[in-house]
């Protein structure tokens, strides 16, 4: 460097380095995968989407014959029967039903809670003390819970449901059978399914054989008369009406009390012998023991 007067010499450093400048992005931390679902098995149906099962609703959907109630539950997909089992079967269902906060959901009817995770009475009429005493739970079954799951914007539904080996617990009355059971000489009808209109119990007549037809009449038992034509039933009742309505005209006319009361005797004792002679009442009692 040349100043006035001279020369000076002065040191100088090296120069300093500037940052260099990368064009390229920084790359971002890897992200671990999400974990795959595993798949669903053939029994599964798809029954709606979930756009169609927001938050907060219910779907009653049909499947295999079986009306099934599709909810959510603390961001779970739920399934169950759409109707209580201890209510009539003509009912509006679960849809009005509350839950609560313990897995269970509360029937409209009778307040008998179930538990939606395996179908079991929790609670059963908890506001109801003589319904409860006289009604044992144990005539009451589980209701059916289904398996449900998401998978692809869908809703599958496996409609097999949880109680296919379920059988009721002991102290119920001898008459108490299961869904499709039979039993021979006694009722088959069942409590639990809320079968009000129940065939009457089977009978057999002394000295037949149970395992053959089921006949009322043993052989040797006389029969009761043909078959009457029903044009000639409604002509009978035609004839006796006809008949009752002059006879006793005539007697009110001529104001003959005693010969309206013959009249009435002779006519139902008429009409008595006519109809056990069709029916054949009359056969030998012992004959049709029992």
């Amino acid at each position: 460097v040349r100043e006035r007067g001279g020369w000076v010499m002065r040191a100088t450093g090296p120069a300093e380095a500037e940052p260099e400048s990368s064009g390229a992005a920084v790359p971002e931390p890897e992200r671990e995968p999400e974990p795959e679902l595993p798949p669903l098995g053939d029994e599964f149906v798809p029954v709606l989407s979930t756009k169609e099962l927001p938050m907060g609703k219910r779907k009653v959907v049909t499947v295999d014959g079986k009306e099934i109630m599709v909810f959510w539950y603390r961001k779970e997909i739920c399934a169950i029967e759409a109707k209580s089992t201890a209510e009539a079967f003509y009912s509006e269902g679960f849809l009005p039903a509350k839950f609560t906060q313990d897995y269970g959901i509360i029937c409209p009817t009778t307040a008998s809670v179930f538990s939606i995770r395996d179908g079991s009475i929790l609670d059963w009429y908890p506001s109801n003390p003589v319904l409860r005493k006289l009604t044992p739970k144990e005539t009451c079954r589980p209701i059916e819970v289904y398996q449900a799951a998401s998978r692809a914007g869908a809703i599958y539904v496996n409609p097999e449901g949880s109680l296919k080996d379920w059988q009721p617990e002991s102290g119920l009355r001898s008459d108490f059978t299961m869904p499709g059971a039979s039993t021979r000489g006694g009722s088959d009808t069942s409590i639990e399914s809320n079968n009000v209109y129940g065939l009457e119990p089977k009978m057999y007549l002394e000295g037949s054989n149970p395992d053959d037809a089921p006949s009322l009449e043993p052989e040797g038992v006389p029969q009761a008369a043909g078959n009457i034509s029903p044009a000639t039933l409604v002509a009978g009742i035609v004839a006796v009406g006809i008949v009752a309505v002059a006879g006793t005209g005539v007697c009110l006319f001529y104001q003959n009390f005693v010969g309206l009361a013959v009249f009435w005797l002779v006519g139902i004792s008429a009409v008595g012998y006519t109809a056990q002679t069709l029916t054949n009442f009359g056969a030998d009692d012992s004959t049709n023991r029992l």
